[in-house]
């Protein structure tokens, strides 16, 4: 355990991995604050406000009078979802595919967004971005990071607030521990370079419908090899 200070966080961890790896099912009650200070070698101060934390993540419900029973984990915060994308030595290539579903759904769809909403100068840094993507002498982490802005700019293009925020919270989870390197992400030119055309075409023209495809695709062409990655750095734990 921690020093005293960070007692309720260490226990609010310990109970919250129990959760997340199904040791407590959904509706079941957890121990009481009395036996969970006693199995943590706690006061019940710090159980009582660990137990707190994790109602705020909404992984349990605390009852008068019955004490935390578990809630089911899709109505929890998502910010438990970086916890599940942390547990033991790395992540469940199930939820990093969810995970990725997500991000197409909401990029995809602000791209639409952006190429209707967006002034002449954002749609012009777009397409500089996208010219920068396609460059075959950039560097794996230059792509990273004009990969990053891209996506930036179409968020905020979109004139969407809530998309904006949607986005970066799906970002957060992506830098955690789990992130692949850019390698593993980066499409081969031969595949990137018609994708970044065909964009490019669609935003001239501001065609919503074939941006979105065409980003779609750019997405979708780094998604099999990171999956692959993945699923074999967890054959090998």
């Amino acid at each position: 355990m921690a020093e005293f200070a960070s007692r309720p966080e260490e226990i609010a961890r310990v109970l919250r991995d129990d959760i997340l790896r199904g040791r407590y099912g959904p509706g079941e009650r957890l121990p009481s604050e009395r036996e969970l200070a006693a199995r943590l070698d706690a006061n019940r101060s710090s159980v009582r406000e660990a137990l707190k934390k994790l109602e705020q993540l909404r992984l349990i419900e605390i009852r008068r009078g019955g004490g935390a029973r578990v809630s089911p984990v899709d109505e929890a915060s998502l910010d438990v979802l970086t916890h599940l994308l942390a547990l033991d030595d790395g992540p469940d290539p199930v939820l990093v595919a969810q995970w990725l579903d997500v991000h197409e759904l909401v990029l995809a769809g602000a791209v639409r967004l952006a190429v209707e909403r967006a002034s002449d100068d954002e749609l012009a840094r777009a397409r500089a971005l996208l010219q920068r993507l396609a460059d075959a002498e950039l560097s794996d982490d230059d792509y990273l990071q004009a990969s990053d802005a891209l996506a930036e700019l179409i968020s905020a293009a979109s004139r969407n607030l809530v998309l904006r925020m949607v986005r970066s919270a799906l970002r957060s989870l992506f830098t955690t521990r789990w992130a692949p390197g850019p390698r593993r992400l980066r499409p081969p030119h031969e595949v990137l370079g018609p994708i970044a055309r065909a964009i490019d075409a669609a935003l001239v023209e501001r065609d919503a419908a074939a941006a979105e495809e065409g980003v779609r695709r750019l997405l979708r062409s780094g998604r099999e090899r990171l999956l692959k990655a993945l699923e074999a750095r967890a054959a090998r734990r």
